[in-house]
């Protein structure tokens, strides 16, 4: 069949023309819903690119993956782009370059994404914004496939916050002006609105969070914006949403005050910390490292041993291994001299030459290259570094701190990392313990925190009901003292009264609060009629635990009781349960239903 003759138009005039409703292209995907008005005559290009004009974030999309074309007669063909996955329509991928008709309520395929040309828009959905538990669900999943090397490992996080917006959600609608198809829009808080901007680098996550700020001003309103970028800021959703909030919040409130230590292994490790603080080795200060989960507070335990150290009057330079390219965190360590590359116009010492008579406190040592752990060991040994670009070595005179959530000792086996680094580095190694570990502090973390959120706005802290402490105490906090950090500040923008109660916290993503104890009530006493009563038993995932279906071999109750397990250490998050599982999210979702385990609800 010969290709059809293509009259084409603006994309700007394309959009005009297609205004009246006659033909639209309907986008659907997971937590996606979405219809972009074709022109009478004419072109859209499909992708993830910003160019494109029905803008998709699919994972297995190209930047221009298809193109969708209105002859004059209206007949409508669609065009795959040379993509990497391909584009389906019947079933069958079509042939790159090569223009196959199809009709109105036809489907279309580009990986997840499901597209229809329809002759009549379909009416907008009702809710303008989704909730927070969905956003915190959806950031969590883009992180993971960040950080395994996904095409989104471009994200970024945008908060804005109107003052007085009047009526309740009008800020939905300026904020979604800023944005592009298929940017998802949720609402932190009332008059908090948060943004999940996928293949999007820093630069321009900051000119849509400028724009959006500025419609707001525009309306007359107050607004303050931030963002926070993978990885630079963060590696997980709760690092990501305590960085955004943490630049919203202004100057830390919390700096200059010593940590809480209300548990006896805390109180053991602080001991600790205080001889490394001090401790001399055969070449100075020994090396200090320190192991943890994400958010459990390595640096400010790294703070608190600088501060104690002989050094404590020299500089505390630290610097996030993960947040730079190899080349940026070379020249960042060790500087580099005047023409050494592209843009360097000006020699530059490196951080450890300006940190001379402190302490330099490497995080995230684990994500270091391999080449960047070869020089950095020589500098350990030698005590000097030479500059990108430079011939002569320069004398240092720092003291080492590095922290990871990795485990090095594994990672050394698998020769990811250099053996003879981890011995040098790890002159005395700290273990801070989960906060799952250390339910004492969890109470005087989150008032803590409360009265610090309430200094920072200004008013009076509410208090923390007894209620809603039990719920934060029953919680396995996958995110430690970072996730809590952000829990309390958000519920103190969702209270309007005088107490914090569990309508102000996540109850759905915290349903560890309503946990029954492995054999609760098998005795048939009161904890077996409550339960029952109650409905279906809760399990230590905070997932409802319906009823185990017959016919399950012993390895899939084995398989079962293995995935309640997980999903109990990751407080029901479905994304770093199927992480540690070894499996597909998708597939953990299947398992979960094929096992009579409900899925914990978001508040979309």
């Amino acid at each position: 069949m010969p290709a059809p003759t293509v009259h084409q138009s603006s994309a700007g005039g394309g959009k005009k023309a297609g205004s009246d409703g006659v033909l639209h292209l309907t986008v659907m995907a997971p937590n996606v819903f979405e219809t972009h008005p074709l022109p009478t005559t004419g072109t859209v290009r499909i992708g993830r690119d910003d160019q494109a004009e029905v803008r998709i974030t699919d994972e297995l999309a190209s930047h221009l993956h298809a193109r969708v074309t209105v002859d004059a007669t209206g007949a409508l063909t669609v065009e795959d782009l040379d993509s990497r996955n391909g584009t389906f329509v019947r079933g069958e991928r079509i042939e790159p370059g090569k223009r196959v008709v199809i009709q109105p309520g036809e489907a279309m395929t580009i990986g997840f994404t499901h597209l229809m040309v329809q002759r009549r828009r379909p009416p907008d959905s009702a809710r303008r914004f989704h909730g927070h538990g969905a956003f915190e669900e959806r950031l969590e999943d883009a992180c993971a496939r960040a950080a395994g090397g996904g095409v989104t490992a471009s994200l970024a996080v945008v908060r804005v916050r109107i003052a007085d917006e009047e009526p309740a959600g009008r800020g939905a609608d300026i904020v979604a002006g800023a944005l592009r198809p298929g940017d998802f829009l949720a609402q932190y808080a009332p008059g908090d609105y948060e943004v999940l901007l996928l293949d999007t680098d820093v630069e321009r996550a900051r000119r849509i969070a400028d724009e959006a700020g500025r419609r707001a001003r525009a309306e007359g309103l107050r607004a303050q914006t931030a963002v926070a970028a993978f990885p630079a800021d963060g590696r997980s959703a709760e690092a990501l949403i305590g960085r955004a909030s943490a630049l919203l919040r202004g100057p830390d409130t919390e700096s200059g005050r010593g940590p809480v230590l209300k548990s006896e292994i805390m109180r053991k490790l602080y001991r600790l910390a205080e001889r490394a603080a001090a401790g001399h080795g055969a070449h100075g200060l020994i090396n200090v490292l320190i192991l943890g989960e994400t958010g459990a507070g390595k640096e400010v335990l790294a703070e608190w041993i600088h501060s104690r150290s002989p050094r404590a009057e020299g500089a505390l330079v630290c610097i996030n291994c993960a947040a730079l390219t190899e080349s940026l965190l070379e020249s960042e360590l060790f500087g580099h001299e005047k023409g050494a590359f592209t843009g360097a116009v000006q020699a530059k010492p490196g951080l450890l030459e300006t940190a001379g008579g402190g302490t330099v406190f490497l995080d995230e040592i684990g994500e270091m290259p391999a080449r960047l752990q070869t020089t950095l060991l020589r500098t350990l040994e030698t005590k000097q570094v030479t500059r990108v670009g430079g011939l002569s070595p320069r004398p240092i005179d720092v003291r080492f701190i590095a922290a990871t959530n990795r485990d090095l000792e594994a990672e050394v086996l698998a020769k990811t990392f250099r053996q003879d680094l981890f011995f040098r580095l790890n002159g005395m190694s700290l273990t801070i313990p989960p906060l799952r570990d250390r339910p004492e502090e969890i109470e005087p973390l989150a008032r803590r925190f409360l009265l610090d959120a309430s200094a920072a706005a200004r008013q009076r802290a509410p208090r923390l009901s007894e209620e809603a402490l039990a719920v934060l105490v029953a919680y396995s906090w996958p995110g430690n003292i970072r996730e809590l950090r952000n829990v309390m500040e958000r519920a103190l923008v969702l209270c309007e009264t005088d107490d914090i109660t569990p309508e102000h916290l996540p109850v759905e993503k915290m349903r560890l609060a309503r946990l029954v104890l492995p054999g609760a009530g098998s005795n048939g006493g009161p904890a077996a009629v409550a339960a029952a009563a109650a409905g279906p038993a809760l399990s230590e995932s905070g997932a409802v635990e319906l009823p185990e279906p017959p016919g399950l071999t012993p390895e899939e109750r084995v398989e079962r009781r293995k995935i309640l397990a997980v999903m109990a250490e990751c407080g029901g998050n479905q994304t770093r349960a199927a992480k540690k599982l070894g499996m597909a999210r998708g597939t953990l979702i299947e398992r979960l239903k094929r096992y009579g385990i409900k899925r914990p609800q978001t508040d979309d």
